[in-house]
């Protein structure tokens, strides 16, 4: 039986009550109040776990349940990528249903604590970077074959350093060639473009520093050095570990730098050591997903967090049918468990 949003509103002002694992979470509020709102797919509400903060959805079907185990089936393969997992807790929440009787519900949890909607994000970062987020997110989710269906501008969440990830998987599928819509976002987007206003709004959090001229700072105890217009690391006991041989380099994150050796481009690890040959026109390194997304001749790569190519076979068909590369990809790895 469909569950009832009253039920649930007053289930959420007694958790210990109602709910199993999250009797410690607590319902963000609004003016004072809970906030329960309705979709097409299910009732939802937003609660601080485990300091994080989560989208908490209470699905009105199990088949609804059923497709999202079969999305994260797939998503595990792949280590995720630029998607956010679903967490489905089952038989969560004991309330009554729309006839009155008793009954247990499974309750899905998507981490929203990194970022906010789009809808908010245009009154808050620059249009011609938000539009280049957007741009990036599809190229992403096109890359490992995930059409989300639904990409209006509440389901898509912008975080400070310029990524753009979707939530809300009611609708979405796994196909070998996607075609995620992104019209209605850069609509919102170009609406509030203005620039007056985008002059007075803030720009992405930058996600490495490439100018010369910065001071020397320590970033995860390693030091970018520069001399005589070369650079090179020493660590915290000032023990050099790479001599003053690249043309640039970025600082290290997340374990990793990105170095140029003339115009082409590579990356190391902390011990100096080559994680990517520098054969490549052009790097970037999304913090979050682990994931290097590199240029080469025109043609598109993502890379893992250890060097390997997540998958560099073309498909003629794809190419021929969207005029762009799809690449297909069977592991992306996640930052923080290769650290």
């Amino acid at each position: 039986m469909a569950p009832s949003m009253t039920y649930f509103r007053k289930a959420l002002s007694d958790l210990k009550s109602h709910f199993k694992r999250l009797q410690s979470a607590e319902p963000i509020l609004h003016n004072g109040e809970i906030v329960v709102s309705r979709t097409h797919a299910a009732i939802e509400t937003e609660v601080m776990w485990n300091r994080h903060r989560y989208l908490l959805s209470l699905p009105f079907k199990s088949e609804d349940i059923h497709h999202l185990e079969r999305l994260e089936s797939k998503a595990r393969e792949i280590g995720q990528g630029p998607l956010i997992e679903n967490i489905i807790l089952y038989d969560e929440v004991t309330l009554l249903n729309s006839v009155g009787n008793s009954y247990s519900y499974d309750v899905v949890l998507q981490d929203i604590s990194y970022g906010v909607p789009l809808h908010e994000a245009v009154l808050l970062y620059k249009s011609e970077e938000l539009l280049q987020a957007v741009q990036r997110m599809k190229e992403r989710l096109d890359a490992i074959g995930f059409c989300h269906n639904n990409l209006r501008p509440a389901n898509v969440l912008l975080s400070p350093n310029g990524v753009a990830r979707p939530i809300r998987y009611w609708y979405a599928k796994w196909e070998r060639f996607s075609d995620n819509d992104t019209q209605r976002l850069t609509e919102i987007i170009n609406q509030y473009a203005h620039p007056e206003h985008d002059s007075a709004r803030a720009s992405f959090l930058p996600t490495t520093h490439a100018q010369e001229g910065l001071k020397s700072v320590a970033h995860e105890g390693i030091t970018r050095l520069c001399k005589g217009g070369r650079y090179g690391f020493v660590d915290s006991d000032k023990t050099m570990i790479t001599r003053y041989v690249y043309s640039w380099a970025s600082d290290f994150m997340e374990g990793r730098a990105i170095v140029a050796n003339g115009r082409k481009m590579g990356v190391i690890d902390e011990r100096g050591k080559k994680i990517i040959h520098s054969i490549y026109d052009n790097i970037e390194f999304d913090v979050e997903t682990g994931i290097f997304t590199a240029t080469k001749e025109g043609r598109h790569y993502l890379i893992d967090y250890n060097g390997d190519l997540i998958n560099n076979k073309v498909s003629p068909t794809a190419k021929e049918d969207r005029g762009q590369c799809k690449w297909l990809c069977r592991c992306l790895c996640n930052t923080l468990s290769k650290k």
